[in-house]
């Protein structure tokens, strides 16, 4: 209930600020220690989900995968879901905000697919294929790649080097070039993905390719639409852990909830309750001391 010595301010302001960030409304309001109850706790829950999670806890939207081509590859928006626990996330305001930058650079063509603008140097994490006549020959491996634009401006063509790692041990140097094949610069997910040809000293393509994912940038990243081979990922490397982190997340948006009802309407109960007990001699009648202790003390101050 609203109590008046309970200095609530502009109750639509705090209520506003307390959605922006936990404990800013009750701030507002000069109530300094719920300002920092709240703003610690439902922070480091929040922040807690995402640590356990790798970052990758809190997304808004679900990348649907409507074809056996990785959707990384598409320069259109695919198609996407809502993510409804996102609906509890977002109560928590600011922190949960990068997720709706994010959408919103992800819904918007991506002229990167495909095209090399800079230089790129990075580990890789994939396959080394090799065509022949009973098929393709598969070899996982691991390395470093680094490849270049045929133009400064940028192209579709590139050159470089590509130092393989084989689980065996085994080490080979390789030459990239021709078209390269580059995923959408901002995905719900740490890899990026890439092909590329292997060319011989003289330029001339070879029978083989590589095929992996490469590092992509954290802030093209953290709190992006991912797609369901991610969150199976995620799952596979961190099994129930990453259920946990995404249910921490939603409690301390639901709990900002409540921090947001009592900024705009202040406690729950406290200051003029004491006229409702009945059978402690407290109430209208007796007395008249209408609701005190006989002394015209009240309860105590709530916060």
């Amino acid at each position: 209930m609203s109590d008046s010595r309970v200095k609530l301010r502009q109750p639509w302001l705090a209520a506003f600020l307390a959605f922006l960030l936990p404990g800013l409304g009750h701030w507002y309001q000069g109530r300094r220690f719920k300002a920092a109850i709240f703003s610690a706790g439902i922070l480091v829950l929040f922040g807690w989900g995402q640590v356990l999670g790798e970052g990758q806890a809190t997304y808004s939207r679900l990348v649907l995968r409507t074809s056996v081509d990785s959707p990384q590859f598409s320069s259109q928006s695919p198609a996407t879901k809502a993510s409804y626990g996102f609906w509890a996330q977002v109560l928590v305001g600011l922190p949960a905000f990068p997720a709706l930058l994010q959408e919103a650079r992800f819904n918007t063509v991506d002229n990167s697919v495909g095209f090399l603008d800079a230089e790129i140097r990075s580990d890789f994490v994939g396959a080394l294929i090799e065509t022949t006549r009973q098929g393709d020959l598969r070899t996982p491996v691991t390395g470093t790649l680094q490849v270049t634009p045929t133009r400064p401006e940028g192209s579709r063509t590139v050159q470089g080097e590509f130092a393989a790692v084989t689980v065996d041990g085994g080490t080979a140097s390789c030459r990239l070039g021709g078209e390269i094949q580059l995923g959408r610069a901002v995905f719900g997910s740490p890899r990026r993905s890439i092909e590329c040809r292997l060319v011989d000293e003289a330029g001339n393509f070879l029978s083989a390719r590589i095929e992996g994912t490469i590092s992509r940038s954290f802030f093209n990243w953290y709190m992006a639409p991912l797609d369901s081979q991610e969150l199976d990922r995620l799952h596979g490397s961190l099994s129930r852990q990453y259920d946990v982190a995404a249910v921490l997340t939603w409690i301390a948006g639901l709990l900002n909830l409540m921090a947001i009802w009592d900024a705009a309407q202040g406690p729950a109960y406290g200051y003029g309750d004491e006229s409702r007990r009945e059978g402690d001699g407290s109430g209208s009648g007796g007395d008249g001391s209408g609701g005190g202790d006989g002394d015209g003390a009240g309860a105590p101050a709530s916060v």
